[in-house]
């Protein structure tokens, strides 16, 4: 367990540095599970699974304290580089209507596939899946801590994805062909729109927000702060998407089956392979408008 988190008083009027804000979070985890544990001992309810792992030691596989972590900024934006550069080569391959057609494909798809992969990491019994675990808890603390994706430094919040793109990268480099400028946009879209999409998470819980995040919001760009109260109200199962244009099509599919093994199963197969599905759409819609 971590020592209780303080920011030093003899450093005036200093804001609390990064991992001085983790500390904070880290401490809050410890006394709501406290908390949690003397509720279950006096109710003799079992203790929900994101109170038994904070009580665990974090290791490579399995999830645990700490919820959550301090992430390299310099990854991030190493990360961020290379996807911009990715972009604009692309973009300079093909026709400028191309390009827009794959920001609205990585649009829509990042809505969706952020919908999955919340469904995913809000199930309870997910975090006990090694590496997969981690994130699930720290997806679920969040119920519990929503302010926490405000109290973090932004490039913490994009730093969350650190891991998942390292894992995600090499595959994508080996399905894609890197040399179709459609591919090469929309790979590197695929880093821009998490981000993105965390930015928007991060809006929908910040009262008085930037001019044009809420411009965003006001025009169904981004998730608004009302749509994103309904998720946080038990039993948190209605809004899963970050941006809000696919909430439908994710309600429509947890009205067929709400098996948590289709939706793993679902998200790791999306997770792999949606990008080859994105470049086939947007190279046939291409070549039907006879555009390159």
């Amino acid at each position: 367990m971590c020592k209780e988190a303080t920011i030093n008083p003899s450093i005036k009027n200093a804001p609390p540095t990064r991992q001085q804000k983790i500390d904070l979070l880290n401490a809050r985890v410890q006394t709501i599970t406290k908390k949690a544990i003397q509720e279950a001992k006096e109710s003799g309810e079992p203790l929900a699974l994101e109170f038994v792992h904070a009580q665990k030691q974090m290791t490579t596989l399995t999830a645990g304290f700490p919820v959550y972590q301090l992430r390299s900024a310099l990854v991030v934006y190493i990360y961020a580089f290379f996807s911009t550069c990715l972009i604009i080569r692309g973009a300079l391959m093909i026709h400028p209507l191309t390009t827009a057609m794959c920001v609205l494909t990585m649009i829509v798809g990042y809505d969706f596939y952020s919908g999955i992969l919340h469904v995913v990491f809000d199930h309870p019994s997910n975090i006990s899946i090694p590496i997969l675990g981690q994130p699930c808890l720290e997806f679920q603390w969040h119920h519990a801590i929503p302010f926490d994706i405000v109290q973090k430094d932004f490039v913490d919040v994009c730093g969350d994805l650190n891991v998942a793109v390292m894992i995600l990268t090499p595959i994508y480099c080996a399905m894609l062909d890197l040399n179709n400028g459609v591919a090469m946009v929309i790979g590197g879209l695929k880093l821009w729109m998490a981000y993105f999409g965390q930015f928007s998470h991060k809006s929908a819980h910040v009262t008085y927000g930037s001019t044009w995040a809420k411009w965003l919001q006001n025009h169904g760009l981004m998730i608004s702060t009302k749509e994103h109260k309904a998720h946080h109200k038990p039993p948190h199962d209605v809004d899963f998407c970050l941006i809000g244009v696919c909430n439908p099509i994710i309600d429509a599919l947890r009205t067929l089956t709400n098996n948590n093994r289709i939706w793993v199963s679902l998200f790791c197969i999306w997770s792999v392979f949606d990008l080859v599905g994105y470049v086939k759409v947007v190279d046939a819609l291409a070549q039907f408008l006879q555009i390159s």
